[in-house]
């Protein structure tokens, strides 16, 4: 893993507790995964891929699991069955294109024999 738990506390702006830092571990080596799927194998990590997986993690970190949606009037919250957050968001994807392995074409030309001039010996 080329992100710590210490690159998330510096972003996030406070110190991971200790009871926090498998749930933190955990959300890093789920990004990171997720990184790798969407660039591909040959991917480099970078300062850019970094940020994005600490992103990710800061912002899966933000929702609570299985919380759908909080109402503070009246104090109403409404459970789901799991969150489902942990994927990559379209801000992340959009950061990750330049990683991307790009797919692209080019044209073969084949080379086409001149039997026409041929000169084959003993024959007419």
């Amino acid at each position: 893993m080329f992100v710590t738990v210490d690159d998330v506390e510096v972003r996030l702006g406070r110190k991971i507790e200790d009871v926090e830092r498998p749930r933190v571990e955990a959300f890093i080596e789920d990004a990171s995964a997720l990184v790798l799927d969407y660039c591909g194998s040959g991917f480099r990590e970078s300062a850019g891929t970094k940020a994005v997986v600490c992103a990710e993690v800061i912002r899966w970190l933000a929702v609570q699991p299985g919380i759908v949606s909080e109402k503070v009037g009246d104090i109403q919250v409404e459970f789901g069955t799991s969150a489902t957050t942990q994927s990559l968001s379209p801000a992340a994807r959009a950061s990750l294109k330049r990683y991307r392995k790009k797919l692209s074409s080019i044209p073969l030309a084949i080379d086409q024999p001149k039997w026409d001039a041929v000169i084959v010996e003993g024959g007419r």
